[in-house]
């Protein structure tokens, strides 16, 4: 029994050692291959690059405005521009911000922050905007002016518009005709019921019957005269008349209650034309006591 073991212990010591030298002798070798898309070889292969799950090799610049040869892609263009302020209206000296957004040539939509769009100069009603396109409102206006400023996106244009909101806000005095007559803000008779000369009519009545609130030459009058042997009837006499303004005569005969209402089946307008003095005829003036008006707008 002895020798039976002895000769088994010396069959398996050289399996052993052989089995270990196979595994020894194995080496696997690993390698990255970037061909940025495009063709990739060694002595051992050649390759058309891939990115995900486009593929293949572009050859021939066709056409040339949305491929370029030997890249997988679609180049795009600018075909408009919008831009807009957020908030569209603040106060003076508060601000908005600018951005924008882009249309494609191939119908997508880019959005572009403000910092995107080169900005233009800034005028009235603003004071600055920054490389972000943070727009500051200029510190003093008079009424709600809004204005408009420039930018400029990869050759394509576009203007946004914000409005300032000032101490006179829905006025309904237009900025230009403060600024004609009171200069650049600010300047407190500039103020819709301020009566910068004195003639009782403020400067909201005066933008309103197209007047110059600096003259106290430059006012509205109404007269009323009896008509010569006519005792029911009256004439109302007015001037001066403006373009673009409409004149309603009205009437109430009780100046504590009631309200005014237009004036029917008057004679006229006719015009005095060397004192631009229109005349219109009360047909019916009968009442103990009656009030006349003329009621001006301005569209």
């Amino acid at each position: 029994m002895t020798n039976i073991t002895h000769l088994l212990l010396i069959f398996i010591a050289p399996f052993y050692a052989a089995t270990t030298n196979a595994f020894a002798a194995s080496v696997i070798t690993t390698s990255t291959i970037d061909g940025g898309g495009r063709r990739t070889s060694s002595a051992n292969y050649t390759m058309d690059g891939s990115v995900g799950g486009i593929g293949g090799i572009s050859t021939v610049a066709s056409p040339p405005e949305t491929t370029e040869a030997g890249y997988i892609g679609q180049l795009t263009e600018v075909v408009s521009l919008t831009a807009t302020g957020t908030p569209a209206s603040v106060n003076e000296g508060a601000t908005s911000q600018l951005s924008g957004t882009a249309i494609l040539d191939d119908t997508t939509v880019t959005t572009l922050s403000g910092s995107d769009i080169d900005w233009g100069f800034v005028t009235y009603p603003f004071q600055s905007v920054s490389s972000g396109g943070l727009l500051t409102a200029a510190a003093n206006v008079y009424a709600s002016p809004v204005g408009t400023l420039n930018g400029l996106y990869l050759g394509s244009t576009c203007s946004a518009s914000v409005q300032v909101l000032g101490p006179y806000a829905n006025s309904g005095i237009a900025d230009s005709w403060l600024v004609q007559y009171f200069g650049t803000p600010p300047n407190p008779n500039a103020a819709p019921t301020a009566d910068a000369d004195g003639t009782g009519q403020n400067n909201l009545f005066k933008y309103i019957a197209g007047l110059d609130p600096t003259n106290p030459a430059s006012v509205f009058v109404l007269l009323i005269q009896n008509v010569t042997g006519q005792p029911n009837q009256k004439n109302l006499l007015f001037n001066p008349v403006a373009g673009g303004r409409t004149y309603t005569p009205q009437f109430r005969t009780d100046m504590v209650s009631g309200s005014w209402a237009t004036l029917t089946g008057i004679g006229g307008p006719t015009t005095n034309v060397p004192q631009a003095q229109v005349t219109v005829t009360d047909p019916s003036a009968t009442q103990t006591q009656k009030f006349y008006r003329i009621d001006i707008s301005l569209p």
